[in-house]
C-alpha cells in the first residue's frame, strides 16, 4: 500500500498557500482591472481627441466657408459696384453724346437755317460794265422760247420764227436774221450777287455775252450756244440767277 502524501501535511503551510494563491488571484484581478480601466481611458481619451479633432475640422471647415462666403460676398458687391460704376458710366456717356448730337445738331441746323436764309435772299443786280479783259470763258446751251421776250442781263431779247427763217430782236429794235453759228454779241454788263435782299454783296463779275444760233428744235425753240467771257469765274448758280425761268439752259 502507498502512502497518501498529503497525510501528515502542515495546516499552516496549507493555509499559506492558500492565502498566497489568493493574493496572486487578487493581484491579477487588480492588474486585469487596471489593465480594463487604462483601456478604458485610453478609448474615451481617444474617442475625446477624436471628437476635438472632429470638432477642429468642422470648426476649420465653417471657418473656411464663412471666409469663402465672405470672400463670394466681397467679390459679389465689387462686381456689383463695378457694373453700376460701368452703367453710370455708359449713362454719362450717353448723356454727353446726346448732349454733344444736340449741340452738333444745334450748329447744323443753325447752319443750315443761315445758308437756307442767305440763299433765298440772294440775288443779282445788273449794271453796264467796264472791263475789257476777259480770260475766263464758260459755255452753256440755251433754249428760247420762240415769240417769247427773254431778259438777259438787263436786255430784252426775243426770237421770231418766219417760215424757215428766225428773226432775233435785242431791246426791242429791228430784228436781225439769225445765221447758224454767227455770234451775236450782247454789251458789256457787271453782274453783283447780293444776300440778304441786296444789302450785302458778295462779288462783282464784270462780263459779256455771246450767242450762236445752232437751230430750231422740234419743240419750236432757238437753240443757242451761249459763251460768257467774264474776268472772273462764275459759279453755275449765279448764273442760273442771271437767266430768266423760261430760257432753258444746261452747262455744255
Amino acid at each position: 500500500m502507498s502512502e497518501d502524501p498529503s497525510t501528515g501535511a502542515d495546516p499552516k503551510k496549507i493555509e499559506e498557500l492558500q492565502k498566497e494563491v489568493e493574493r496572486l488571484n487578487r493581484e491579477k484581478a487588480e492588474a486585469e482591472a487596471q489593465a480594463a480601466a487604462e483601456a478604458h481611458a485610453a478609448a474615451a481619451a481617444a474617442e475625446e481627441k477624436a471628437a476635438a479633432e472632429s470638432k477642429m475640422k468642422l470648426e476649420l471647415e465653417s471657418q473656411k466657408a464663412a471666409a469663402d462666403a465672405k470672400m463670394q460676398a466681397e467679390l459679389e458687391s465689387q462686381r456689383l459696384a463695378a457694373e453700376e460704376a460701368e452703367r453710370k458710366r455708359q449713362e454719362k456717356q450717353a448723356r454727353s453724346k446726346s448732349r454733344r448730337r444736340k449741340v452738333i445738331g444745334g450748329i447744323i441746323l443753325l447752319i443750315v437755317l443761315v445758308l437756307i436764309v442767305l440763299v433765298a435772299s440772294a440775288g443779282v443786280s445788273v449794271q453796264p460794265g467796264t472791263t475789257t479783259n476777259y480770260p475766263y470763258i464758260t459755255t452753256y446751251s440755251v433754249w428760247f422760247p420762240i415769240g417769247e421776250e427773254v431778259d438777259i442781263s438787263g436786255h430784252k431779247l426775243i426770237a421770231l420764227g418766219t417760215g424757215d427763217e428766225m428773226m432775233f430782236s435785242i431791246d426791242k429794235g429791228t430784228p436781225t436774221k439769225l445765221i447758224r453759228g454767227e455770234p451775236i454779241v450782247i454789251g458789256e454788263q457787271a453782274a453783283t450777287l447780293t444776300t440778304l435782299f441786296g444789302k450785302v454783296p458778295i462779288m462783282t463779275i464784270n462780263y459779256k455775252v455771246s450767242l450762236e444760233y445752232q437751230g430750231r428744235t422740234a419743240e419750236n425753240q432757238a437753240y443757242f450756244k451761249m459763251l460768257i467771257l467774264s474776268d472772273r469765274s462764275i459759279p453755275e448758280f449765279v448764273v442760273n440767277f442771271m437767266l430768266p425761268k423760261n430760257v432753258i439752259a444746261q452747262p455744255a
